[in-house]
């Protein structure tokens, strides 16, 4: 998914971190936001594929009930743990029909109404793009209505994204490797822009067109991004007074000019074949399109989402005993001792983060002779 083997050149530019410590020391200083918490965008998709592909295998009937929808469970529950206030956003209707060369399902996906309910029960919000959601994320990265984006999909730098959290330690769940779209842009064995991954997307191969240009692999895309090719493309793209039928030829001459003389020295050594293979077909300007104006909520026509209601919550432990004893078949033993052991050390992080109504505070306890709206037993 994405462009192959990004993670890999990006490697250099990745920070390893708790999750927690990046929750709680950053969340009580973003003011402007008044959430006490970090808003952390979350690929819904990527979530459900992950936990679906896991449980594909034989002996599915042997995992207990909705093993899916489980290990769904899980991976909320460590986000609670985390402090963070999540909003899982959904791809949506006006996604491209082709994706990776494959047709894309317009079918929902099996698991989105159990999911949804149980993001709700946690106290967390949802969203359905009317496209594709790693676009709509980094769309609200990009306006810092959220603080990062949680998922595996590189294409979110492509679009913009501002941060990017991956979670890869199995053996340490809190453990988080993040990307900054300012430490990839500074690092110098990396010095990759949003227009530099748009240049890797085009040339050697990213979800609307796998192939890019024949013969071409990442580290030649890398070295041509690091020349700048990639920010004038997007520049010209995105600007209102260049016409881009005539900035291209001159453009895919810069390029060839380049593979040629690798007067930069970026490239391993020159690559007179690949030059004559940059003619003007190149790029595919349908592609191109889809990645430099995809669709969002921003998008005329559409409804941006209500993101001055995201803030933080606890979950309705209630509701999800109920949930979990219908779903999966816990008793009640079990259930406890799993909320014990998960959820209730949690919870007094997430009250502690929860922005006060001070004037409801003092009315509750000078009137109604309790404090912090909890009843006297």
């Amino acid at each position: 998914m994405g462009i192959p083997g990004l993670w890999k050149l990006l490697e250099s530019s990745a920070h390893v971190m708790s999750f927690k410590e990046l929750c709680l020391i950053e969340g009580p200083i973003l003011e402007y936001r008044q959430t006490g918490s970090i808003i952390m965008g979350v690929d819904a998709g990527l979530w459900m594929t992950q936990c679906q592909t896991v449980f594909h295998k034989p002996h599915h009937a042997q995992m207990g009930s909705n093993p899916e929808l489980r290990a769904l469970l899980y991976k909320l529950v460590q986000l609670v743990q985390a402090g963070v206030v999540a909003v899982f956003v959904f791809d949506g209707p006006e996604r491209p029909a082709v994706k990776r060369g494959k047709q894309v399902k317009t079918k929902p996906h099996w698991l989105v109404k159990g999911f949804i309910e149980m993001i709700e029960i946690f106290g967390f919000y949802h969203h359905q793009a009317p496209g594709e959601a790693d676009a709509e994320l980094a769309y609200l990265d990009r306006l810092q209505l959220i603080d990062g984006i949680l998922t595996d999909d590189g294409d979110v730098a492509l679009f913009g994204a501002r941060r990017i959290i991956r979670k890869m330690n199995k053996a340490n769940l809190d453990e988080i490797t993040v990307y900054t779209s300012a430490s990839m842009e500074e690092d110098p064995a990396v010095q990759l822009t949003q227009g530099g991954f748009l240049l890797l997307a085009l040339m050697s191969g990213g979800d609307y067109n796998t192939v890019g240009v024949p013969g071409c692999g990442i580290g030649v895309a890398h070295a041509l991004a690091r020349c700048g090719f990639g920010d004038s493309l997007l520049e010209a793209c995105n600007s209102p007074v260049i016409d881009l039928a005539l900035f291209l030829p001159g453009w895919r001459k810069g390029i060839r000019k380049a593979l040629v003389t690798n007067s930069r020295g970026y490239l391993q050594s020159r690559k007179l074949a690949l030059a004559r293979k940059i003619d003007s077909t190149f790029p595919d300007t349908s592609v191109l399109d889809l990645y430099t104006h995809p669709t969002t909520s921003w998008s005329p026509g559409f409804s941006i989402p209500a993101f001055d209601s995201w803030i933080i919550k606890v979950p309705d432990l209630a509701n999800l005993a109920k949930y979990c004893h219908e779903k999966f078949g816990w008793s009640s033993n079990v259930i406890k001792t799993k909320f014990e052991k998960s959820l209730y050390p949690s919870l007094f992080v997430r009250r502690l983060t929860m922005p006060l109504d001070v004037h409801q505070q003092i009315q509750n306890h000078v009137v109604h002779g309790y404090v912090n709206d909890e009843q006297p037993q």
